[in-house]
């Protein structure tokens, strides 16, 4: 049967109830006595099984539509991060939690910028709010005078002039003219140094006796006494990031230098100028064992393609089969192991030689490291004050024997316990996986189960990796450590037991245990094939993507209130000002003001350099200085204070995006990831001996990755200065001899012992293995005691610099005894005379990095007489 529609016509049906029109179709059907045939059918029938579908149809086209448009407004959006301006002049950063009472934001903020003009009023503060985190800003500043100040109790060396002896030495105000560049006021001082001597002003702000209270209109909170106040803040979630900013001239063109260059070497001088010398100490250490692992590379790569190494049965029941190239593998697993121990060593006494040379070049050589001579950390708590047995200074005490108690009583037993779980969970997951391959390693459909064991395991590490990462800094935190070396180093031994176990665990069952060369073999080409490469990615390329997909977040959530007219309106203003032309204008202006300090926009600059030339040429105007009728409006109803720099405009600066990068405090997990790559190539390398081959490739690429992260995906590190790699160097000592002892026992178990003596006993073995242990042991200890660590040509101008100086002292002293039998006057008065003459060791008091020790009088007197001069 065939319904052919007619016209449709309306018929109108009343209800009792009430009067509805409902339209109905009328078809035609078409039977077969070829009559006509009319019916009527309801459309809302009609509708009901069509509307479904269509408004199925019409939602998805409303998505995909909306999906577009604001897929394009989510890219257009993103222009604003991708040309923020740059930043003018700005030595630290200090950016406040977002997320909180607007009320309760604004009296921290008031709060904390009147306790640095209070405690620190030479620092410059802008505050300026960011809209990307809806938070606010401390911008601050130094100047020049207080940063020299600065230099000399951070330990800062300079170059002395020639005609003083030259060389470096420690920066001394009243002695500032002796320095060479001093009068570069851009120049003398690095952007690193000044800001870690802005950061250490703000460090040192502590609250007093009694402790101090920031009351708030929500919660006070309560400073205990001896805290600094800052990191406290911090603590507290208050505070949220303390940074420098990145200089972007300077970093683009260490980018072209270090990061894309392959073949060229290092530019370890810059590195060092611009990040410190610890960041620069560690990019050489790892470009030095780049070199190093060359020679067992080719060795392993010769030995490899050649002659093989191929592991049959390590059942000592079975009698391996004579054959020439089993002989050969033999061979070459025993003298690879012997190279092993040898290279080792030569390796760490090359290191040690090369790093006293970087030091004595970057003028760390003679640092000091006795912990009575450094400040102590902002984080340290202390019982209360008192005076440094050194210097004299009033500083957080904290009884000895309370880190005795915490130490052996709660840490030690903690980090046993961890690596006793780690290590019972390995054997665990091995005996598992054991009776899976047994079970199901026959079958087609169920042989995936042999992989589960091993897939835990690995998911297990990763886990107990960042759960040990928390109790390690949450044990270090609660020991209390007084200075930053003590801090790191406890930090450093309890990750790296713990990591030792993790990750070298499973092969040491294997190679001891199990005895099993083949598996063996395969699982170190997996472990360190596959932890390079994972490493690699997470370490780069996923922070980079993720630190891009969150910006492009912020600013799409930041104009989502815009209309598209008035966002692309701000995107190409953006794209404007972010031209060449503009680019090259403010270099201009910033160079031309940098010593100006905190203002961020060209017109505060500007009315700065109006105010300065219109007044006293060494008196630096701040924002307070100017007037209330300038058109730049000082109050804003958002935040009632002086430095606050109130902006309407959604143009980002590059200060707010750096602020929302991953922190980088210290390369130790760089140097963590290196540590465990060289136990796997001089533990287990006689069983793959392509480890070291792969091992070079991954440090090319590593260097590489590790700069680029430091220029792109993370905050710029504060300076820091190291004569050594600190605690790594021990750590790669104990591996050398643990990789001593490894070898060996590899080679006590090996094919060719048993070749030699096949009915060898298991005492027999362990008699070789000693005996081999001690003859290897032995050859370490002579090269390492005939070896100096220091060059010799080191020694002799450290020897020339320390008879400069007693001369100096000589002529300085014959100047003051000859000054006081004549009883004349010295520049600095009368009073600093008669003081002398009371005590003849002033000299030693005067150059004292300790200003308590200094006489206010004559320590006023040569400030004036410097700062005039310059």
């Amino acid at each position: 049967m065939l319904l052919k529609p007619t016209r449709p016509s309306l018929i109108r049906t009343r209800s009792k109830s009430a009067c509805t029109t409902r339209p109905v179709i009328r078809l035609r059907r078409l039977d077969d006595s070829s009559t006509d045939v009319t019916e009527d059918v309801d459309v809302d029938n009609v509708e009901e099984e069509i509307s479904p579908l269509r408004s199925m149809q019409m939602r998805i086209g409303s998505l995909i539509q909306n999906g577009i448009v604001e897929g394009q407004r989510f890219a257009l959006s993103s222009d604003l991060w991708r040309y923020a301006k740059p930043t003018a002049h700005c030595d630290l950063l200090i950016t406040f939690k977002s997320n909180q009472d607007e009320e309760r934001m604004r009296d921290i903020v008031q709060w904390l910028v009147d306790v640095i003009k209070i405690h620190e009023p030479q620092l410059r503060i802008e505050v300026r709010h960011h809209n990307l985190k809806d938070c606010y800003a401390l911008y601050l500043t130094a100047t020049y005078k207080s940063l020299l100040k600065g230099a000399e109790l951070c330990h800062i060396k300079k170059n002395v002039k020639s005609h003083f002896g030259g060389g470096l030495r420690e920066f001394c105000f009243e002695e500032a003219q002796c320095f060479a560049g001093i009068d570069g006021r851009n120049t003398f001082l690095t952007d690193m140094e000044r800001a870690f001597i802005v950061k250490q002003m703000v460090d040192m702000i502590r609250a007093p006796t009694g402790g101090i209270t920031l009351q708030t209109s929500a919660k006070n909170v309560r400073i205990p006494e001896g805290m600094a106040i800052v990191p406290f803040l911090t603590s507290t979630n208050l505070v949220e990031k303390v940074l420098p900013l990145h200089s972007t001239e300077f970093l683009k063109h260490l980018q072209q230098k270090w990061v894309v260059s392959i073949v060229d070497k290092q530019p370890l001088d810059e590195i060092r100028d611009y990040f410190g010398t610890e960041i620069a100490m560690y990019f050489s250490w790892l470009g030095h064992m780049t070199g190093a692992l060359w020679f067992p590379a080719l060795l392993g790569l010769f030995m490899y393609m050649f002659f093989g190494f191929s592991f049959k049965s390590t059942n000592k029941n079975v009698v391996p089969k004579q054959d020439g190239s089993q002989f050969i593998s033999d061979i070459c697993f025993v003298c690879f192991a012997f190279f092993n121990c040898i290279w080792s060593t030569a390796y760490l006494e090359s290191w040690k030689r090369k790093q006293a040379e970087l030091a004595f070049k970057w003028g760390t050589y003679d640092t000091n490291c006795d912990t009575y001579l450094q400040d102590p950390r902002p984080q340290f708590r202390g019982e209360y004050f008192a005076p440094n047995p050194v210097s004299g200074r009033l500083e957080p005490y904290y009884p000895p024997w309370k880190h005795a108690i915490v130490r052996y009583g709660i840490t030690y037993p903690l980090t046993f316990l961890c690596n006793i779980f780690m290590f019972v969970t390995m054997l665990i997951v091995f005996q598992v996986q054991d009776a899976a391959n047994y079970y199901f390693g026959g079958s087609f459909f169920l042989g995936w189960i042999c992989y589960l064991p091993m897939i835990v395991y690995a998911l297990m590490i990763v886990i107990s990796d960042k759960l040990y990462r928390q109790l390690a800094l949450f044990l270090n935190d609660l020991e209390n450590y007084r200075t930053d070396d003590e801090y790191e180093d406890f930090l450093i031994s309890k990750i790296v037991i713990f990591q030792f176990v993790s990750a070298f665990g499973s092969l040491f069952y294997i190679a001891f245990c199990l005895k099993d060369m083949k598996r063996l073999q395969e699982t170190l080409a997996t472990l360190l094939i596959t932890r390079q490469i994972t490493q690699n990615i997470m370490e780069t390329a996923v922070p980079f993507l993720m630190e891009k997909v969150k910006l492009s977040q912020l600013t799409y959530k930041m104009t989502k209130s815009m209309s598209e007219r008035t966002l692309r309106r701000h995107v190409e203003e953006a794209r404007k000002s972010n031209t060449l032309g503009e680019d090259l204008k403010w270099q201009q202006n910033s160079q031309a003001y940098f010593t100006l300090g905190s203002p961020t926009s060209e017109g505060l600059r500007r009315r700065f350099s109006q105010k300065r030339l219109a007044g006293n040429e060494n008196e630096l105007h701040l924002l307070e200085n100017l007037n209330q009728t300038d058109d730049f409006q000082l109050h804003s109803p958002r935040l009632p204070l002086p430095e606050f720099k109130p902006s309407d405009s959604t143009e980002l600066n590059q200060a707010e995006l750096e602020s929302l990068m991953a922190a980088y405090d210290r390369p130790l997990d760089d140097y963590l990831e290196m540590f465990i790559q060289f136990g796997y190539v001089l533990l287990f390398s006689p069983a793959f001996p392509l480890a070291a081959l792969c091992a070079v490739i991954n440090n090319v690429v590593e260097i590489r990755v590790d700069a680029f992260k430091l220029c792109n995906t993370v905050q710029r590190p504060f300076g820091r200065q190291v004569k050594s790699i600190g605690a790594w160097q021990k750590a790669m000592e104990l591996l050398g001899m643990v990789g001593v002892m490894v070898n060996c026992a590899l080679i006590g178990q090996s094919g060719l012992v048993q070749r030699i003596w096949p009915d060898l006993s298991w005492g027999g073995q362990v008699l070789i293995v000693v005996v081999l242990e001690h003859i290897i042991l032995a050859s370490k200890i002579f090269i390492d005691l005939a070896v100096p660590d220091v060059p010799h040509w080191i020694r002799i101008e450290t020897a020339k610099q320390e008879h400069f100086r007693r001369e100096a002292f000589k002529r300085e002293s014959r100047l003051l005894s000859s000054v006081g039998r004549s009883g004349d006057t010295t520049p600095a008065g009368d009073n600093v005379d008669n003081r002398q003459r009371s005590q003849p060791d002033h000299r030693i008091q005067r150059r004292s990095v300790t200003p308590a020790a200094r006489s206010m009088t004559t320590r006023r007197d040569r400030e004036n007489n410097c700062i005039d001069h310059l």
